[in-house]
């Protein structure tokens, strides 16, 4: 008996209803939760969260526990930008009032991005039918090509880098695409925008690509941006699973031979520069300035692994381990001599720095043969242009190593390559005391200029530093950082073998192994013997 038309409409309507049940409940969890959001509404095509990289988890994270300040350095094609196009999408649903504004340094930047929201919200062709559909009853009409407006109010537009498009309009999220390749004027006159808010967000990405306007900028923000309030997300193209395949791979191989070492770096890896901005990144420097411990008078805190404190008194200096000093001779600026030890606990501790002028150099001399007696310091970097200074020091025994900045090969590059490698693997530790005061002021301040060189301001006590530092060339100094690892274990018992006698013989060739037995003649030659054509014979 076949069912009645009836009976098949009102089936057919239970289901719709429930699809309808099951879809309603999928939106409500899409709109408290940002991964059901991507899972169930993000196009695979577009972002796939199996193959997202950690990074990018902890960002949409981020979002959903509501930070609201927000810097991301990623390698060209790394993900940032749909990232930010989801994260722009979902906080407009979630709130249909909320406003977001896209400033890149060109148009046709911010224009991707929006192009993103759109793909999300407003599909084309056939299979986005049913998604257009769905969404077109929060949209106000279906999106334009600059701007994209919903019923409440809320809207996602953006503009070309513009003085008069940025001045205009009020916002509550602020979001800079390619941070680095906007103008500087342009950004300093869009940033007012969301002030008015009472849910302020900044979001801004960027890969930190040399040369540019704005990447002195952008790396001081990541590099400052916990005191900033920011909350950091880098990832480079190994973090990528998209960026590993054999297609990639291959192209990634191909562009090593056509772009510079920076470029290739920032672009293609996602790494920091090396010769822009600040040479030795705030997050190093403090970890290295450590303040003394005001429950021990005479201690620093515990530093690291330290958990016992680093002995310091101004007053009573104690050098354990190996000491050495530094100058940098002063001539346009003040004379830095720099004092500092590597202890048992493979930190290099720097105990004095003295800054003057007008100091002669017999006088700097006799400091260094003074400090030589009371705390053993023996060798001594000094600054090469300082000649007659040096010899003043070297004439009173000690042991100067000269060291020439403008070196290609050993000079002030190699090292702040020294340097960066210490204070990175939180190996040096500076009092943070006010007779320091003057070297963290230059350690913050230190930086290249556009040409890729260190900028020549007052850094006396910086050079000072670097010369000191380079008394411990890694290459030499690390090898106790290497495991060492326990010998070999043997399950045999070698106390029998070496007892047993059984096979002791005490004749002449006692001592020749079995194996040789049908060598004797060739093995046991006389000196006398001589060789012809490779064997051993008689000699006449």
């Amino acid at each position: 008996m076949e069912p009645s038309n009836s009976l098949i409409d009102e089936l057919d309507r239970l289901q719709k209803q429930g699809q309808t049940l099951i879809n309603n409940l999928q939106w409500t969890k899409s709109l408290k939760n940002i991964f059901v959001f991507i899972e169930n509404y993000v196009p695979k095509h577009l972002f796939d969260l199996k193959q997202a990289s950690p990074q990018q988890l902890e960002l949409f994270e981020a979002v959903q526990r509501g930070d609201s300040y927000l810097i991301i350095r990623a390698p060209r094609k790394g993900g940032k930008t749909i990232c930010v196009a989801i994260i722009a999408v979902w906080l407009t649903l979630i709130d249909q009032r909320y406003r977001v504004f896209i400033l890149s340094g060109s148009q046709n930047q911010a224009e991707w991005l929006y192009d993103y929201c759109k793909q999300i919200l407003w599909p084309g062709g056939p299979q986005g039918a049913a998604t257009r559909r769905f969404f077109s009853q929060f949209l106000l009409n279906e999106p334009m090509k600059t701007r994209l407006i919903y019923k409440s109010g809320g809207w996602i537009r953006y503009s070309a880098a513009s003085s008069k498009q940025v001045n205009a309009p009020t916002a509550d999220a602020l979001i800079m695409d390619e941070y680095v390749l906007i103008p500087t004027k342009i950004k300093e006159e869009a940033w007012p925008m969301v002030r008015g808010s009472d849910r302020i967000m900044r979001i801004l990405l960027s890969t930190a690509t040399p040369g540019k306007e704005g990447t002195d900028s952008f790396l001081d923000i990541l590099d400052e941006s916990k005191d900033l309030g920011f909350s950091k997300f880098e990832w480079e193209a190994k973090d990528c699973p998209f960026l590993q395949t054999d297609t990639a791979k291959k192209d990634t191989k191909i562009a090593r031979h056509f772009m510079s070492e920076d470029m290739f770096r920032t672009q293609y890896i996602g790494a920091l520069p090396r010769g822009v901005g600040r040479i030795f990144p705030k997050t190093f420097l403090r970890k290295a300035f450590v303040a003394p411990d005001p429950d021990r008078p005479g201690f620093l805190l515990p530093h690291g692994t330290d958990l016992e404190g680093i002995p310091y008194d101004p007053e009573n200096l104690e050098f354990r381990g190996d000491a050495k000093g530094a100058f940098d001779w002063g001539y346009d600026h003040d004379t830095a001599m720099i004092e500092g030890y590597r202890g048992l606990n493979q930190k290099i501790t720097i105990m004095k720095l003295l800054i003057e002028n007008n100091t002669s150099a017999t006088d700097w001399a006799n400091r260094a043969f003074e400090d030589w007696e009371a705390y053993n310091i023996f060798e001594w970097h000094c600054d090469a242009a300082g000649a007659f200074e040096n010899r003043e020091i070297q004439d009173r025994g000690l042991r100067v190593i000269r060291r020439p900045f403008q070196s290609k090969t050993e000079g002030k590059e190699f090292l702040i390559g020294i340097a960066y490698y210490w204070l990175q693997h939180e190996g040096v530790v500076i009092p943070d005391t006010p007779e320091f005061d003057p070297l963290k002021k230059q350690l913050l301040a230190y930086r290249r200029g556009p040409d890729g060189k260190p900028v020549k301001k007052f850094d006396h006590a910086v050079d000072g530093l670097l010369l000191l530092l380079g008394g411990w060339d890694p290459i030499y100094y690390e090898e106790s950082r290497q495991p060492v690892l326990p010998p070999m274990s043997t399950e045999r018992d070698l106390s029998s073998v070496a007892n047993n006698w059984t096979t002791f013989r005490s004749e002449r060739d006692g001592w020749m192994p079995q194996s040789w037995e049908n060598r004797r003649e060739e093995l046991t030659s006389l000196p006398s013997e001589g060789i012809n054509n490779g064997r051993r014979t008689k000699s006449a």
